[in-house]
Formats: structure tokens, sequence, C-alpha cells
């Protein structure tokens, strides 16, 4: 079987992660969370991040069951249903699954009996269905296990689906404390993520199986089962990406891989957009693939500014990188609200969370143009003249950074593509004590353990996806602890001690390495430089914030209301900040028109104190200037909603404002007119000022939380906020 069609498929990812009456199960947060982004992902299976839900900690059977009889209303082609937590046997022997509340033999109706979420995938019409189950019964002893080992699959079958089981008969599924993943779930990512060799593409479940059990059981961990009815094994949900083993790719491989991951997460909505097919574009200013991906990051930059569909089709109108004859009006403008509609859902390129695989910034689609730009800038480069590229940047791209331009005095690929493994290097020392000493300071004594699993913890992205950053920010700070290791040895080895000239050797190497490093980030660019900085203690709780707060934003559907008569709104579009200022008469609507023509609009701060309860932003022109416009707008700093947005704002730097007006005709119908959008700066102390405010409210909110241990996480108790405040005002008007 190939794989299911996106549009017609639905996927439930249900995980049970705390309870009164059980241990917890952190692991379980993160199967999903992973999981998720696998079903998401282009690479694996590329279905709409509105077609996977994941329901974490449902606390009513109503909550799970819901979830999953929606999925199965809507699929028609496949369905597929995913459950790890807890499960416990009632006294007929039928398998329940359980909730927070759930007690081992008493209250089953706290539990959720799985002939109900059977009867619920029976009722589909999907073609094809997939039933998924990471539990066994409760009640073992040793912690870290979710159950006792009993039998169930007999209980689960459905026919025409397929039933995968984490445990056999007189076994219990693992999930090891403090390990990230669950012991099943964590072999099915790893298959799925890294392919399974010598079986079919795409993967179908029983090779999927086949691999995740023989893994499991070489390992001496539970054994899974599985079970079909007619072609179920054939199933497949993902690509088999398996590559036969290597040489080790070049960090210059590895990067230009990065560069090209990029650039299908951007385009893989708009395969089939008639405006970038293969016949609308010039062939000599590029690859066709970073040529679309450009101009979609460039649409993207054009929407967060606030600019209308008409300004963008003209800019793309315009545009010599389309061949003659150019797409048409309808063409451009269906790529435009493609374009659109992907980024109020997904951000950018399928970014759902803050810290996802590319690196990329959902609230900032402006680092991700300069990001391609620069790429472009150096590729282009290399096989034209300088001054044409400086021209075309300004002609096709409409930039004239500084920093996209210094990409063109950048060095070639070799620092990258000749980058030495520091340790083969000291393997290759001839005294083995040199070898020994830098082993040593690169490791636990001196440090360089520490300094990775630091660094690693706060990056903000993957590590899937950009590994030649990856190696070359992990050398970085094992070598910047190393130094400072070997350092202070030398300062307490006795004068003309034989081991200071082994400790003296082991320095040169690592000083050699960092010199090496330093000249491959010299051909690399600013935003490549920035993720491989370090954070701080401050910067990465706010990344976890934020990555909470934008997976809220971009998981909930996104429609145009009207603001109150005669009020002033703040509050978000898609993943971005978004104001709107409402004009109460003529004289305001006119004032309006003249200061968008000028363009000049700033912002200041009013707090009682560092610990006050509300902020107060107020918008006008500098010096109160000839608009007489003025706005205020309140923050209320115990609101989860209202802290995070201020957050956003100091990281996005900007913020897009509406200037409404509204009509009540005569019968009393009122209706909302868009007068124009200004896009206003934030200066960098004020958003300094942002932050920090910000961020204590939020420390003040979520007492004892602090960033996320893994890249993909948010901060649990903040999700936990959100969830139970309203939602943020939205208050982009239509275009």
């Amino acid at each position: 079987m190939g794989l299911p069609d996106p549009g017609s498929t639905r996927v439930v990812l249900i995980g049970a992660s705390g309870y009164r009456h059980f241990p917890d199960l952190p692991a379980v947060r993160n199967n999903l969370s992973r999981l998720a982004e696998l079903f998401r992902s282009p690479r694996f299976s590329g279905l709409p991040a509105g077609h996977c839900a994941t329901v974490l900690d449902p606390t009513a059977a109503k909550d799970m069951l819901d979830a999953v009889h929606q999925a199965a209303s809507e699929a028609t082609d496949t369905l597929v249903v995913y459950f790890a937590g807890h499960g416990m046997r009632s006294p007929d022997g039928s398998l329940q699954l359980a909730l927070r509340n759930s007690e081992h033999g008493r209250k089953l109706y706290e539990s959720v009996s799985f002939d109900y979420l059977r009867a619920e995938v029976l009722d589909s019409m999907a073609f094809r269905k997939v039933v998924i189950l990471d539990c066994c019964y409760s009640g073992a002893a040793l912690a870290g296990y979710m159950g006792n080992p009993e039998e169930f699959a007999d209980q689960t079958a459905i026919e025409g689906t397929y039933v995968m089981t984490a445990s056999a008969a007189t076994q219990a599924a693992k999930a090891p404390v403090g390990a990230p993943l669950t012991s099943f779930t964590g072999a099915l990512v790893r298959a799925i993520a890294d392919g399974v060799p010598d079986a079919p593409n795409p993967l179908d479940m029983n090779s999927l199986y086949r691999h995740v059990r023989h893994q499991l059981n070489s390992r001496g961990m539970p054994v899974p089962q599985q079970r079909a009815g007619g072609q179920g094994h054939a199933i497949a949900l993902f690509r088999n990406n398996w590559t036969p083993p290597t040489e080790e790719p070049t960090l210059a491989a590895q990067r230009e891989e990065w560069f090209r991951e990029i650039q299908e997460g951007l385009l893989w909505r708009l395969k089939d957009v008639p405006a970038l097919g293969k016949d609308r574009l010039r062939n000599d200013f590029g690859e066709p693939a970073l040529i679309r991906s450009l101009l979609v990051a460039r649409i993207a930059v054009q929407l967060a500014r606030g600019e209308s569909t008409a300004n963008i089709r003209g800019m793309l109108t315009s545009s010599p990188v389309f061949a003659a004859p150019g797409p048409d009006i309808d063409e451009l403008t269906e790529l435009i609200a493609d374009v659109q509609f992907g980024f109020e859902h997904d951000g950018l390129a399928n970014t759902v969370v803050v810290l996802d695989g590319l690196g990329l910034l959902p609230w900032s689609p402006e680092s991700t143009y300069m990001l391609l730009t620069e790429y472009w800038a150096a590729q282009r480069g290399r096989t034209v003249p300088r001054t044409r590229v400086e021209r075309e940047l300004s002609e096709l791209w409409g930039t004239a950074d500084s920093r996209v331009l210094a990409a063109l005095s950048s060095l070639p690929s070799f620092p990258l593509e000749a980058f030495p493994h520091l340790w083969e290097r000291l393997k290759a020392e001839p005294d083995f004590r040199v070898g020994n000493a830098g082993a040593m300071v690169l490791t636990q004594r001196g440090g360089g353990d520490q300094a990775w699993e630091r660094w690693m913890s706060t990056r903000p992205w993957s590590t899937l996806k950009a590994r030649h950053l990856v190696r070359l920010g992990g050398d970085l700070v094992r070598c910047q602890a190393a130094q400072r290791a070997l350092d202070r040895l030398l300062d307490q080895a006795p004068p003309g001690h034989e081991f200071s000239g082994v400790l003296e050797r082991a320095a040169k190497i690592i000083q050699e390495q960092l010199e090496r490093i330093a000249l491959a980030m010299e051909g690399m660019s600013a935003i490549e430089c920035d993720l491989l900085r370090e954070r701080g203690r401050d910067e990465h709780f706010q990344d976890g914030c934020l990555a909470t707060f934008q997976e809220h934003l971009l998981n909930r559907y996104q429609i145009f209301s009207p603001f109150l008569e005669h009020e002033t709104t703040h509050g978000t579009w898609g993943p971005l900040p978004w104001w709107s200022i409402a004009l109460h008469d003529e004289r305001e609507r006119q004032a309006a028109e003249e200061l968008l023509v000028r363009g000049d609009m700033q912002l200041s701060i009013t707090a009682k104190n560092h610990d006050a309860d509300e902020l107060v932003i107020t918008c006008q022109e500098p010096g109160a200037g000839p608009s007489g416009l003025t706005t205020h707008l309140r923050f209320d700093l115990h609101d989860p909603v209202h802290a995070c947005e201020l957050l956003l704002l100091a990281r996005r730097q900007s913020v897009a404002v509406d200037f409404l007006t509204e009509h009540i005709d005569e019968w009393d119908d009122r209706d909302v007119h868009l007068i124009g959008t200004l896009a206003i700066a934030i200066g960098g102390d004020i958003g300094a000022t942002l932050a920090d405010i910000a961020t204590r409210a939020l420390r003040q909110l979520t007492p004892g939380a602090s960033g996320p241990a893994i890249y993909h996480d948010g901060v649990p108790s903040l999700e936990r906020l959100l969830k139970s405040s309203r939602l943020p005002q939205i208050c982009r008007h239509p275009r």
C-alpha cells in the first residue's frame, strides 16, 4: 500500500502522564510530542498539523473519546489512534485505559474502557485503521513500570484494523525512570526516524513491528505484539528513510542537507500551487527549490508587516524570477492565500513550536528570509561577480541588509569540508598521555561533559536537522571548558615538571580546534552563528515559555472578530503580536491616513513599579505629532496570555497595528473597515524592559519552572495555565 492521503487521514495521539493513584509517567508527554512531529513532518508522513490531534492528560472519558469520535467521523482514508499511559483490568477481564483519577480495582468510571475506543474506531468510514497501545495493566511494585504483566491482545481485535501493543503475555511495558521516551515508543520513534533496513518504502506496519520487536528483544526489553485483520499488515503510515551506512558526511554536506530540509519545509504545503510550477520560474537565478522557498519566505515577511494581498501581488507581478508569461492574478492570489494559511497555522515551514527541528522561529519570518538570502548570495557569488549579486539582491529580493551582503565575502565551504574530528586528532597523538589528558578535560574531569549537556539542553532547535551546528557547538563548548581546565592545571603544575609538556601539547590541540571553529563560523550566516551561541538561564526559560505559547496560538482556529465599539485591542494573529486601533470619527480617520503616509509611531511603557499588576503601553507619534492619535493598551501581568504576549513582543521587536473604522447602516448592522496597517519597531531598550517584566511575571505565575529539558518541550505548568485562560484576541483584519 502507498502512504495515506493527508487530506483524508486523521491521527489522534492520547497520553496520560499525570496520575493521583499511580506513578506519574513524564515520558508520555515526550511520546506525544515526538510522534506528532513525525506525523507532521513532510519527510516522514506529511500530515497537516490540524489533522494530527494530541490529547494530553485527559481527565474524563469524554475528553479522550470526543477527539477520537471527531477524527473517526472525518477520516475516510486512514485513522490512527495511539494511547500511552497506565492500563488496568476490570473484573470481567476487559482492558481499561487509566486516566488521572483512576484507581486500581475501583471506580472504573474514572477510566476508559477500550471497548468504547474500539467502537469509535469501528464506526469510522476510514479505509485503513491503526491502533497502537503503549500500556499494560497496573499494579507493578517496581518503579518505572506501567503495569502488571498480563496479556490483553485478544481484547484489541478490530476487524480490518492493524493493532500493535507494547508488551506480550506475562510482560510489562516499561517506562524507565528518567528516560525521555517510554521503551516501546522510543523504539518505534527511532525506527521511523532512522528507517528500517531491507524494508519497503513506504514502511509497512509488519516491517515496522518486526524491527521494533527485534530491537527491544536484543536489549532484554518486553517484546511487543501485533494483530491485523485483512490487509492490516500492509498498511503504511511513514516513508522508509533508511539509507545504508556510509562514511560520515562532512560538515559542509550536513549544512547543505539542513538547507534542503528548510526548503522542503517551506514548500511542502505548496507543491501543487500553479504559480510555483516548474515552467513558471526562470532557471538562471539558482536552484528552483531555493528560489521557490525564497518567494514563500518573502511573502510571509510581507504578510507579517501587514501588507495587503494586492500589494504583495504587485510585488510578485514585477519580480524578475518568473518566466514570461508570468502567473496570472488568480494564481498569485492563490499562492498568497496558501502561504497565509500556512503562516496562520504553522508559523512558517511547519514550525509548530519555537524549538523546532529546522531552527526557524514562527514569529520571525524575517530571520528565515535573511537566512535564505544569505545562503543564496553565497551560492550565487561563486558563479557571478559581486557587483551583479548586489544588484540582484535588490532587484530579486528587495534587500540591502549589510548582514546579507557580508555573506558575499564569506569563505567557501572548505573550512567545513575539511573540519577535523577532535577525538580522532587526540587518538592520533604519538604521546598517548597527550590524548588521555585531552580526553580527560574534554569530558567529565575537565567539565566538558557538563558544558556539553548544558549547551544541548538550551538549544532552540532539534539535533536531528542541524547536525553541522550541533557538531560545531559541541566542540566549541567542550573546548572552552577544556581550555579553562588546562589553564588551571598548568598554573598548579610545578615549574619544569615533565607533565607540563603534556598539558601544553593538549592545550595547543584544543586551541587549534577553537581556531578552526572560528574559521568555520566565518563562512556561516548570522542566523547560524546566533543558533550556536550559549543561552543564559532567563533566555532558556523564555524559550520554553514562547514554545508553549506558540503551540497554544497555533493549535486554535483563527478568525477575525470585530472589536467592541470604540475599543482598542491588543492580541495575536497566528504567531505574531497584532494590535487594532479604533478610529472614532472622521477627524481621527483622516489623521490616521496622514500618519500612515509618514509611517512614524513609537511606544512607551508605564508601570507603577517592578512588581506592578498591570503594564500600560502607550502608542503615539513622537512628541505627540500632528496626528494627535494616542492609544493605551493595558496588559494584566497576572494573565499568562498577556505575559506571554509581552514576551513575544520583546522577541519579535516589532508589532503591526491595524487602524480600523466602523460603519453602522440603517439596519444597525456594523461593518468594520481597514484604513491601513503600520509596523512599529520596538527599540532595544523597550524590548529588554518588556522581556524583563514578562519573565518576572511568568516566573511568579509558574514558580519553580525552568526551561524545557528537551528541545521540543515547553513549560508544563504554563501550558496548564494557558489551557484554563481565555484565548488571546485575534486582531488582524482580513486583507
